[in-house]
């Protein structure tokens, strides 16, 4: 009876130390999961054999570092929602204090990675070419990149120094009249009393105002155009290569019909010094695009005959869950710019001094559907947590769809386009950059989407009539009673302190939504489904010249 009892309380206990474990198993996973999508996005997209394995580790970490400051969000709500995660296990909490210093350490983390890593690691790659080198070229081209690297680090250390003199809260004065003044100073410099958060809160600020244009842009365009990318789907190899032989077809017919203008040698070919100018021309053109077409065709039914018949009945058999992903996604998409819109409105409308303070508001007066619906979902934990989390990896996703679709561009000229396994390092390393900027604009975003959930998450604050209702920014004692989300803090902090970046946010916001409608409505109404390969515009000559007009 007693070894049952005893063997009763050790599995009671290895349950307990299990359940306790679970969140850290849980994040574990994550962070695995996060940094195999960061490989996945590099080996997607880059050319084999221009890959270099530092190009590698910095794109990784990159995407990585970016991600986790916008996932931190939905464990920074958790912690203000449900108190501290504790592992009696592994004697370990996370406390809010925990959390702000992640951010910390994400943030500072980012600014290396942006001003440091990522333009060494492109330097770096312009300096190697695309040869073998020996070890001597290598620190030979190693210190070439890291004197090019020397700008952005001179760049980033002014703009540290910046942020340290105009940061939100730094009220002391230089004086050296005591040792204790002195100190005290160091100490408000350095914001020792939030563990140094607000010290980087400039530089972050200029980097979100740099995101918020790729968030106008390519967030936007991305998720505008990706759900109706999944909803109509792409043609199959045989719909396109008929329309491939269509337009051979009409080709061969225009080719003839500028042939029979001519009369022809006696061995039957074209006398093409009697022919005029511009049809000699079009001759030319036509015969390259003849060949051009011809190429793709052929890759088209290579590819019919690598797929047989299985792999289309699969994906006929995956079309109902294509459908329905591209319908959740269209959701989302449609939720964020309604929650967005409605805000914007209500921050014009209310704000009770408009631009000079940024458009903030100090209280919630037009109903928010992304608010209500986290709220909501807040009542059966953690199912609020787990669509917060999907909202992110969504709007990244878009990001990259709308940066592979529009090209990376600065001032309308494209700079990189991304492809298939043919794309530089280089160009994945800019991606890494947009992307980090992007998403520390989304991170400020989701105050907007839902400014009262990511603000107090799920808190329940009792009336002094015994009701019980969520911490919101309408009630006055919830300012006091309820805690605040870390980087709700930090971005309000900000946009009091800073309110021009408040100001540019807000205008920026505005943008995302006509971009997004503009983008929206050329979906709908006009583009066609997509090929099921992408038209070969890059043919090399040689290439195009084994192919014979007939």
């Amino acid at each position: 009876m007693t070894s049952n009892i005893a063997e009763t309380g050790a599995a009671v206990a290895a349950g307990a130390s299990m359940g306790s474990m679970y969140p850290w198993v849980v994040l574990a996973g994550a962070m695995l999961a996060l940094l195999l999508i960061s490989y996945i996005v590099y080996h997607y997209f880059a050319d084999p054999q221009e890959s270099y394995c530092f190009a590698v580790v910095v794109v990784v970490l990159s995407l990585t570092v970016s991600l986790l400051c916008a996932l931190l969000i939905p464990i920074d709500i958790y912690v203000i929602s449900e108190g501290d995660i504790t592992s009696e296990a592994l004697h370990v909490t996370i406390s809010q204090e925990h959390v702000r210093t992640a951010y910390l350490v994400l943030f500072s983390s980012l600014l290396a990675l942006a001003f440091v890593f990522v333009p060494h690691a492109y330097f770096l790659g312009e300096e190697r070419g695309s040869g073998d080198f020996d070890d001597k070229a290598d620190r030979t081209n190693c210190c070439n990149a890291l004197r090019s690297t020397a700008f952005f680090i001179g760049f980033v250390t002014i703009l540290l120094v910046v942020s340290l003199n105009f940061r939100p809260g730094h009220t002391e004065t230089l004086g050296w009249d005591s040792q204790e003044h002195a100190a005290r100073w160091i100490g408000d410099l350095l914001d020792m009393q939030h563990n140094g958060l607000n010290a980087i809160s400039f530089s972050i600020a200029c980097l979100t105002s740099v995101g918020v244009l790729g968030w106008m842009f390519y967030t936007a365009y991305g998720m505008a155009a990706m759900p109706f990318d999944w909803l109509r789907g792409k043609q199959s190899a045989m719909e396109q290569r008929q329309g491939l032989e269509e337009n051979i077809a009409a080709i061969r017919d225009k080719y003839r019909s500028i042939q029979s203008k001519y009369a022809a040698r006696e061995d039957g070919s074209l006398d093409l010094s009697r022919m005029k100018a511009v049809d000699r021309k079009e001759l030319t053109r036509l015969q390259r695009e003849h060949k051009s077409l011809m190429q793709h065709n052929y890759r088209l039914q290579e590819l019919e005959q690598q797929a047989g018949a299985v792999i289309p009945n699969l994906l006929r058999c995956l079309v109902p869950f294509r459908c329905f992903i591209g319908i959740c996604m269209m959701g989302m998409s449609l939720l964020v710019v309604v929650s967005l819109l409605i805000t914007l409105i209500d921050r014009l409308l209310h704000a009770p001094c408009g631009m000079e303070c940024g458009y903030t508001l100090r209280e919630r007066n037009i109903f928010n559907p992304a608010d209500e619906i986290f709220l909501r979902l807040s009542r059966i934990f953690p199912v609020d947590f787990v669509v917060l989390g999907c909202f992110v990896l969504y709007i990244f996703a878009a990001s990259v769809f709308g940066i592979v679709s529009l090209g990376i561009r600065v001032m309308c000229f494209t700079m990189y386009a991304l492809r298939t396994r043919k794309s530089m390092p280089q160009a994945l390393l800019v991606l890494c950059n947009v992307m980090a900027y992007i998403l520390l604009a989304l991170c400020m975003a989701l105050l907007t989407i839902a400014p009262n959930y990511t603000s107090f998450g799920s808190q329940v604050l009792l009336a002094q009539d015994g009701s019980a209702g969520y911490c919101t920014m309408e009630r006055a004692d919830a300012r006091a009673a309820c805690q605040v989300s870390v980087i709700a803090t930090f971005f309000t902090r900000i946009a009091i302190a800073m309110p021009f970046f408040s100001v540019a946010y807000f205008f920026a916001n505005w943008g995302f939504i006509l971009v997004f409608c503009a983008v929206f409505a050329r979906c709908f109404f006009c583009q066609p489904r997509q090929p099921y390969l992408e038209t070969a515009q890059d043919c090399e000559e040689e290439e195009l010249g084994l192919l014979n007009f007939t």
